[in-house]
């Protein structure tokens, strides 16, 4: 083999190893970025033994509540008693007396001002210490972070932002930005009129001056329990009782509630 053979073959072999070094430290930096979501259940604390957020849980549900004394859950993600994951939270939730509120939101769209004003209005008045989830923790479980540390905790626009992290697996493309929309335009609203953040100032921009794309708003305020009863099965097909042959028995039409 010629020398010029051999200075190929080593050049090839540098540039598999520099190759497999380079997808080897992407996926390293993957998987540190997203420790959380990937290994943790995307679970946070937002304020130490008042308000917690996370993925949906499973396993961990009945662990988290007794852990941290839960004293309610806000679900952002939706479903019905058809979802195994739905079903097994509200039971959880009843047999350990923890107020359960379903609110399902949409991860990719602008927020809906009746949504914002049930949030605000929730965090006044459920019981604490409070966990936040949707799917995976990261969009619509970060809007209502913000909310809450604008609302309850004072915090400013800039500093609430911060609930849509990397580190929550938040990716703000292709939907999920627009979930920052309120925050950043409350905070556009008070910088040109040279107003400090207040909580009230806060609520009275979303009512007066914040605008969404749906005018009809959810009947306040939130109760706790499942938007919708478990699905009923049909009763027994009845017996008639008449002798005409005319007249067949007919199954009754029980209306089946649809998932979320």
């Amino acid at each position: 083999m010629s020398q010029v053979d051999e200075l190929k073959k080593i050049r090839a072999r540098r540039a598999l190893w520099i190759f497999n070094g380079a997808i080897l430290a992407i996926v390293v930096a993957v998987i540190v970025t997203f420790r959380n979501p990937l290994f943790h259940g995307n679970f946070g604390v937002v304020v130490p033994e008042r308000v917690y957020r996370s993925a949906q849980p499973v396993e961990e549900l009945t662990r988290w509540i007794e852990q941290y004394g839960l004293q309610s859950i806000l679900n952002l993600r939706g479903g019905s008693f058809q979802n195994p994951w739905y079903t097994a939270e509200v039971a959880a939730t009843r047999q350990r007396d923890v107020d359960f509120y379903d609110m399902p939101m949409s991860a990719t769209r602008r927020p809906e001002r009746g949504d914002l004003l049930i949030l605000l209005d929730l965090f006044e008045r459920c019981r604490y210490p409070l966990l936040i989830h949707c799917k995976s923790g990261s969009d619509r479980t970060g809007l209502a972070t913000a909310l809450y540390r604008m609302f309850r905790q004072g915090e400013s626009p800039d500093e609430a932002l911060r609930s849509f992290s990397l580190q929550y697996g938040h990716v703000p493309i292709g939907g999920p930005e627009h979930l920052h929309e309120p925050i950043k335009e409350y905070g556009a609203w008070l910088k040109a009129r040279g107003l400090g953040h207040r909580p009230e100032l806060l609520r009275t921009w979303v009512e007066q001056v914040y605008v969404s794309e749906r005018s009809q708003q959810r009947e306040l305020p939130l109760q706790p329990g499942p938007r919708k009863p478990p699905t009923a099965s049909p009763p027994d097909r009845p017996t008639s009782v008449s002798s005409s042959p005319t007249i067949g028995n007919r199954p009754l039409n029980v209306p089946v509630t649809p998932g979320s």
